[in-house]
Formats: structure tokens, sequence, C-alpha cells
């Protein structure tokens, strides 16, 4: 569920696993300690991987769902593995609204962004679920 497929060389590890305080790859991890790093939500909101993923989310959830309170119990139960409360519900809807307000307002940005208005407004949506904190870690 949380998985991102990338090349790893014990020597030099990829920079987001550092970002995110990942062990030494040369010694036995037996136990991963808290990491609280301010990169790691920079990294969510700010590196490619993340974005394109945020962008191929959106997507999805338009594929698959037919109206917004679905899409967004969807979204956020394939990043949480639970139902959103009413007050987090809330509040993606009004982003959403918000986000569809921004991107009819500014077209070409929502087009070189990821598409078209809709798909650009769900991207904002599923970049925001992807940075919760139940996403990035597991508890």
């Amino acid at each position: 569920r949380r998985g991102i497929y990338t090349f790893f060389k014990r020597t030099a590890p990829h920079p987001n696993l550092l970002t995110f305080d990942c062990p030494d790859s040369n010694i036995t991890c037996v136990k991963r300690n808290r990491s609280n790093t301010p990169l790691a939500a920079l990294t969510t909101l700010n590196n490619e991987v993340f974005s394109e993923a945020a962008k191929a989310l959106g997507k999805r959830l338009i594929k698959e769902k037919s109206s917004d309170p679905e899409r967004i119990i969807y979204g956020f139960q394939i990043c949480t593995a639970r139902f959103p409360t009413q007050s987090e519900h809330a509040a993606l809807t009004d982003l959403l609204v918000k986000a569809r307000t921004y991107y009819q307002a500014n077209e070409a940005e929502a087009k070189t962004y990821n598409g078209n208005n809709e798909s650009s407004a769900w991207a904002i949506i599923a970049r925001v679920l992807l940075n919760m904190d139940e996403f990035i870690t597991r508890e």
C-alpha cells in the first residue's frame, strides 16, 4: 500500500529514503526509530514522484466513482484504510470547491498541471491525502 519502487544502492541510498530517515543498509535494523522530520512534508508536497502519484490518484478517483462524496470517501479509504470523519470530509469538500474555482479561473494552468480543470482539482485532493501522517507512517 505504501510502496514506491526505486533503484537502491547500499552505499548510496535514494535521496527520498534519506529524507525519511531510512536506517543504514549496511547493518541489520531490527526496529525503525520514529522520525518526525519537517523535510518529509516538503518532500511529499514538492517531489515529482509524489506529485505524479497524486495526479494519477486524482484521475483514478474520477474514473472509478461518479460523485464527489463517493470520490472523497474512496480516496480516503485507499490512503488510510478507514472512512473519513465528518470534519475531514467537510475539509476535503471545501478544498475541492476552492481548487475547482481556482482552476476554472486558470484554465491554462489546469491544462498544464493535470490535463483539465476537474483532474487538476482532484489531484490537489490526492496531494492532501498522500501527505497525511496517517498515510506516510505506520503506527
